[in-house]
Parts: structure tokens; sequence; C-alpha cells
């Protein structure tokens, strides 16, 4: 190939590729375009909106926790993905459930929401004394039941990370109406870690009267937990009766039992459980 011929061939190569830069560049722009037209934009009026409905039940209108645990500042604790996973596959073994028809757009826009609502709404605080809640908390009897960082009874549930579980609100009800604010009772697999505080009574052949917390159950047998932490294992076929008692509990009310500062101080204290960092 002479000189002529090479440089004209490079030169038309050159000018092709010239011609088709513009339009490489353009595909490249129309595509990345095309991604971020994908992404759709937050809708947080839509994520307080799906929130209400599927999740306030359980965690409070304001997310401060009810039967479920205090979601402020869960998006930054977990991160916007895990909570998203979890919003719409739940967590197996306990009563939160996954919500099969929320799609992944809904499940970020409630995550979206839940960081607004951290990040403008102040963290409730208890008004009592923390300290005289620790001594109350002790002289009422209350670790005989209940266990924190691994001292304490087994028969109400363990109050280690109560305070990052539950707002100064509803840890003022529980108090003063315990059996009202129990979980409850859920059809689907028996004795699950989130429904093992609903009360039954049984009553066998001989009409002796068995009163507990369901721990266990299956279609054939049941194991209640009583008031002094025994667990009763009973066969059904055997038994008279066995009825739920929905609302009631072993936990006594300190309604009338406190004053309203030492109520404030005991919710103060129980706040400031918030477990190992």
């Amino acid at each position: 190939m002479n000189a002529v011929r090479c440089f004209r061939l490079v030169a038309s190569v050159f000018v092709a590729w010239t011609l088709a830069l513009p339009a490489f560049h353009g595909s490249q722009a129309a595509g990345q375009d095309s991604q971020t037209a994908q992404v759709p934009a937050v809708d947080l009026e839509q994520g307080k909106r799906l929130f209400e409905q599927n999740c306030s039940p359980c965690h409070g209108v304001d997310a401060g926790g009810g039967d479920g645990p205090d979601l402020h500042g869960a998006p930054g604790r977990l991160g916007d993905r895990a909570v998203q996973d979890i919003l719409r596959r739940g967590i197996p073994g306990t009563a939160m459930p996954g919500s099969s028809t929320l799609s992944e757009n809904e499940a970020a826009n409630v995550v979206a929401y839940l960081r607004k609502l951290t990040s403008t709404t102040t963290t409730e605080t208890a008004a009592g004394d923390p300290k005289k809640g620790d001594a109350l908390y002790n002289s009422n009897g209350c670790a005989a039941c209940h266990m924190i960082g691994g001292q304490g009874g087994s028969i109400g549930p363990d109050l280690s990370r109560i305070g990052a579980m539950r707002g100064a609100a509803n840890l003022k009800a529980r108090l003063q109406e315990p059996g009202t604010n129990l979980p409850k009772a859920e059809d689907g697999p028996f004795g699950n870690s989130w429904t093992q505080y609903l009360m039954f009574r049984a009553i066998d052949k001989n009409g002796r009267v068995v009163e507990g917390m369901r721990v266990g159950e299956d279609s054939f047998a049941i194991v209640l937990k009583d008031s002094s932490g025994t667990f009763r294992g009973l066969w059904k076929p055997e038994l008279r009766s066995l009825e739920k008692e929905p609302g009631k509990s072993f936990m006594p009310s300190f309604k009338d039992t406190l004053s309203a500062a030492q109520l404030d101080d005991l919710v103060a204290y129980l706040t400031t459980l918030k477990g190992t960092p």
C-alpha cells in the first residue's frame, strides 16, 4: 500500500469515528438519563400513609413504640436497605410480618418517612429521676419476674433493652394497665416468641386448675409457665377445658400502689435500659 492510499484509509477511519462520537455519547447520555428516570422520586406523603396503615398499630403513630419497638433512628442504625427488606419480608420467628403487596419503591418511601420523622421529632423523654426509679424497681419486686443484663427472673419479658424498644408514655401505660397492653393473640404458628405472654386457664379431668402463660403449643399439647416460673406440660385430650385469657397478666398494676411522681421515676429508669452498646 502506497503512502497516499494509506493516508486516505486512515483519514476515512478518522472521519467515520469523528462522525460516530456524537451518536455514541448521545446513546450513553440517553442510557444514563434512562437509568436516572428509573429511580422514582421519594414520596413522603405515601410513606406516611403506608406507615400509618401498616405499621402504626404496633409501632405507634409517631413510631415511638407500642406492641412493637421504637423505630426512631432505625434506618440510621440498620441502613435503608435492611429496613426495606424487613418491611417486605418480615422477621422470621417474631410478630413482625412481611408485606408481599408492598413494592420496593413503597418500602423506600416508608423508610424515607421514618428518616424524616426521626430528624423532625424530638425523642420522648421521661420526667422522673432514674436513680429513684432504680430503687423503686428493686423495692417493688420487679426483679423477681424480669431480667436485666442476665440478672433477675424469667417469668416476664427481659427488660435489658426496654428503653430502646418503648417510649416513656407506652411504659407508663403498661405499668398502670399491664393486661391491656399485652401482645394480641395471633393465628399462625403456636407459641412464637411474641405471643407467649398470652394467658391460658386449663382444667384437667380431675378438676385441677392450671393457669399460666403459653410458651409452647401444638395440636395435641400445650406448655404453660405458672406464676412460680414452673413449666406445666398438658395433654389436650385429657383436659376438660382450655381457654385463652386475653387481657390478663401476672404483672400487677402500679396505678394505685405508686404515686404519679414514683411512676415517673420508674419510667425514667426503664427508659435508660438500652442494652449493651
